[in-house]
């Protein structure tokens, strides 16, 4: 019986980015940190590195969690955190940031 020169390797994968939203945010705007150490590695300027890395969007905000892809295809996972029970419903008067 023969064997695959790969078997019983693993592949090796790339943890994944994770955004934290909050409980109201229907956008959201983050950077891959994968995109950005692989233009750490190749010696990237750092501008460049944050335009390569930028990743920005639209979420529902009835998800709880989401999965987008940057650019160069790594996964990001948007995940929303609870909203604390005194703050159980939007208040008009919350600081909006859009």
């Amino acid at each position: 019986m023969s064997r695959s020169l790969d078997e019983g390797k693993q592949k090796s994968v790339e943890p994944a980015t994770t955004v934290w939203l909050s409980p109201s945010a229907t956008s959201f705007s983050c950077l891959c940190e994968t995109c950005l150490d692989a233009a750490r590695v190749s010696g990237a300027l750092f501008a460049d590195a944050l335009a390569g890395a930028s990743v920005r969007g639209s979420v529902s905000v009835e998800a709880s969690v989401a999965v987008v892809r940057c650019s160069a295809g790594h996964e990001i996972v948007l995940r929303r955190v609870e909203r604390p029970p005194q703050l159980a419903h939007r208040d008009e008067r919350q600081l909006q940031l859009s």
